[in-house]
Formats: C-alpha cells, structure tokens, sequence
C-alpha cells in the first residue's frame, strides 16, 4: 500500500496540531515533530524524506537522519556540532523559513502574532533559541529549554525516542509495538482524523483551548457573516448582576494604572469567602486579571488575606482576588502612602524585573491548579481506560499527567504511607485489585485547591485519588455525605 504523503508546509495552524497546549511553550518540539513526520511520510521532492521500512526502530531513523549518528548522537548526550552537512546543525529558523519545506518567515511571524500575545523581540527569541526571553522576568519560562546555538536537533537521543517518537505514537501518527524489549514502529495507513478534519481549514484550531488562542478565535468569527451571527460563547458568570458596575469601574481603574511606566501600589478592601466575609486590607501590586471559570480575578503581589493586620508584613505571596469582592481600590503615592511599606517589597515592584504576568503563566505550568500561593504535593490518580482514552488522551491534560505503571503506583504508596501501616496495606490491596487495563498518571497539584477537588468531584467513578491520603479521605468522606443525602 502506498504510503499517505505528508507535505503539509509549517504554517502556525499545522504546527499547533502536533502539539497539545500553546505553541508559545512547545514551538520546538511541534517543528522537530513536523520535521520527524517529513523524513518519515515525505514525498519524493523532500530532501529530509528517508528510505524507512514499513517497520523499523529508533536508531535505525537515527542512522539514517543523522551523519556519523553511531558516534556523535548517542543516547543521553547532546550532539556537539561536528559537520555542517548533520541535520542537528541546522537551527530552528533554517527548518522554518530556509529549508526547501520552510515559508516566508514575516507572514509566519503575524499569523503566529494573532493567536499568541508576543513582543516581536521574544517572537525573535523564541526563534533563535526556542524558548521566550521576556523582558519583564529574570528567568524564562520553566517549560522551555535553550537550544544550543538555536539548532533544533541538538538534543539527546533519547529524548528524541522518549517524548518526540513517543508523542508520535500517542497522536496516531505511528504505531508501535513491543519485540524483544525494543520498539518497533510502522507507518499508518491513513493520518489521524483530528489533524486531517482540521488543516483543512486555514483557520484550523486545535480541540484544545489556551486563553490565547481562544481569544483568537473569538477575533476570527465575532462579527457576524452576512449578517448572521454564527460564533457564540457560552460562559458561567456567577457575579450578581448588583455588582456588574463595581466590576466595570474596578476594571477601568486597573486599565488605567497598568498605563503609568511604574505601577504603583494600590490598597485593596477586600471580602474574603475564606475568612468568612470579613473584610479586610491588603497593599499589593497589581499584575493582570484572569477570567477562570466563573469569574474575574485579580492576580497581585503583596499582602493577602490571610494576614490578620495590613501592617503584617512577615509574609508576603501571590494572590487572586475576585473582581466582585473587591470593595475599593486605592492607589498609592509616592511620597506618601510608601512610609510604613517594607523598602525590599517596594524595590521588587519597582525594580528591574518586577512581578508580571509571565510569573503566574510559569508558576501555573509548574503544577495543577489556579491557586498558584499553595503549596505543591505529588498526586496521584486511577482512570478508567475509556474515560481516560475520551477525555484525557491527546489533550492538553495529556501532557499534565504522566502515565506510569501499576508497579511505581506501590512503590509510591509504601513511600508515602506509614511502613507496615494499616492505611498502607489497605491501599495497596486496593490498587492490586483493580482492572489491569486501568491506566494510573501522576501530577503535581496546588494542596487544598477547590477547583481541582470541584474537577475531581465532576469526574466522579471514572477517577478514583490514591494519593494523597488525606485527599482520598476528603472525596470519600464528600460521597459518604451526598449518598446519605440520596439513600
């Protein structure tokens, strides 16, 4: 059978496919993927298309896409640049906009402006190094990693069979089987729908949304089409409708302090669900708002509600206040206001690199969770196969969690249970009892997160928590109450 040609040009719709979550964080992957497919699935006007049996291994790909691969592209280190004429020296950039496949780099560059908000120096950034160097932060995102001298396959073997060949498998581009210990990997008849059913379209969007590229899309489709509307959102707004004003002039008057070159500090009035609606007051920077879920929060740096005098200043951490309990925002002077505000907290937020949004994005992609001040604990949970082959799988979920067998599930329990304690064996019976074809992930998660709890809850038998303890007692004391609430 003839072979399904892949000669699709890495437009920033085609590179989005082949990734799950923002091409933002994963541009270098998605191109060494695009690359991978071409060497595999090209047609005969590919230079990169290689002469692969119907089945074959990981090195054998090596050997054939790398020069000198036995020598120089070994398994856990990088490649150094030994010739020109390798693969690995060719960088990002050259793959996108020099090579034979690639395309005019300044319409790829506004196409990829209209989904991600980038400055045109860290598009050029990511680029060059495949990471985002923002201005505004020390360090760049923890998701990223600097390719040496920008070139795309300098990285080790076994990344490239691990997460790339692996993320292949996961997405239906390959199929692979076990013999012998190795992996054996064969061409698919036809490509997988999601990607076919959506390159299509020169509007083409992922099934997956980041704020970002939602944003995007509501650009694309909000005015109406012959005069018909035909994009719509649907979103729970649970402000009560008495609020709508306060909310609106909140938000105008953070509009207007992020356009001063230093943003000052501003004192907020706040009514706390979690202290029982007490009010009280926090002097914080502010940072951006973000709309999650059900509501509007306001994400800032200081103070927060926990502390029982705005004079406390022992702790200082993020925190995401909601639009609609904010009862007054004052901004702060100078010259004023600043007498009594510890002088390293003031330094922060006016120095070089004060808090900014890049912070949180990083803080959330660090573990699972909106609540970015908690602390982080291993998590780990028991999917059925189906719920998760549905809705976990090829999702951007799928690259939050990390699959892992039966057996590192009983390690992690006798590690984080007592030794030879009831709860220990107790536990471990159960996870030995369950389906083998059950499939068991771990991810880090933000402790007491109530909207992890709400996802877990909404979730219901089609998850079950076995670690954390404390965790796995919460969910069952909370169906223990709604059943008795039923019986």
């Amino acid at each position: 059978m003839k072979r399904e040609a892949f000669n699709y040009p890495p437009t920033v719709e085609v590179l989005k496919l082949l990734t799950p979550g923002s091409l933002k964080q994963n541009l270098a992957k998605s191109v060494r993927l695009w690359v991978i497919l071409h060497s595999i699935y090209g047609d005969n006007s590919d230079k990169v298309k290689l002469e692969l049996a119907e089945e074959f291994t990981f090195l054998e790909w090596r050997n054939l896409f790398f020069l000198d691969a036995t020598k120089h592209h070994l398994r856990d280190k990088s490649p150094s640049l030994h010739t020109p004429k390798c693969r690995c020296a060719k960088t990002l950039s050259e793959w996108l906009f020099a090579s034979n496949l690639g395309i005019d780099k300044h319409k790829w560059c506004q196409s990829f402006q209209k989904y991600y908000s980038i400055q045109d120096d860290e598009l050029e950034s990511l680029l060059l190094t495949g990471m985002v160097n923002s201005q505004n932060s020390q360090k760049s995102y923890s998701f990223s990693k600097s390719l040496p001298d920008g070139r795309l396959f300098a990285v080790t073997s076994r990344n490239l069979r691990d997460h790339d060949f692996q993320s292949l498998v996961n997405l239906g581009w390959l199929k692979a089987k076990k013999v012998n210990s190795q992996d054996i990997y064969s061409v698919v008849d036809t490509f997988p729908d999601f990607f076919i059913s959506h390159v299509e379209s020169a509007e083409a969007q992922s099934e997956q949304f980041t704020h970002e590229e939602l944003s995007a899309f509501n650009n694309s489709l909000s005015q109406a089409i012959n005069g018909i509307q035909r994009f719509f959102i649907h979103t729970e707004y649970i402000v009560h409708p008495q609020l709508y004003n306060r909310v609106e002039l909140l938000q105008k008057q953070l509009k207007r302090i992020w356009t001063h070159d230093k943003i000052p500090l501003v004192k907020l009035t706040y009514q706390s669900a979690k202290l029982y609606q007490e009010t009280v007051c926090c002097i914080v920077y502010p940072v951006c708002i973000y709309y999650y879920q059900r509501a509007p929060y306001l994400f800032a740096y200081g103070q927060t509600p926990k502390q029982d005098d705005e004079n406390n200043w022992n702790k200082i951490d993020w925190y995401d206040y909601r639009l609609d309990r904010i009862i007054k925002l004052d901004e702060l002077q100078l010259d004023v206001d600043y007498i009594d505000i510890p002088k390293h907290f003031v330094e922060k937020c006016h120095g070089k690199y004060p808090p900014s949004p890049d912070d949180i994005k990083e803080k959330m992609s660090a573990a699972w969770g909106f609540d970015i001040y908690k602390p982080q604990e291993l998590l780990v949970l028991r999917f059925d196969q189906y719920f998760y082959a549905n809705y976990i799988l090829k999702t951007e979920r799928d690259e939050m969690f990390t699959k892992i067998p039966r057996q590192q599930v009983e390690k992690f329990v006798k590690f984080y249970t007592p030794p030879a304690s009831t709860e220990q064996k107790n536990l471990l019976a159960t996870v030995q009892s369950r389906s083998p074809n059950d499939v068991y992930c771990k991810v880090y998660y933000r402790v007491n997160d109530n909207n992890i709890v709400m996802r877990l809850r909404a979730w219901g038998q089609n998850v079950e928590v076995i670690l954390p303890l404390d965790l796995r007692q919460r969910m069952k004391k909370d169906m223990e109450a709604t059943y008795n609430l039923y019986k």
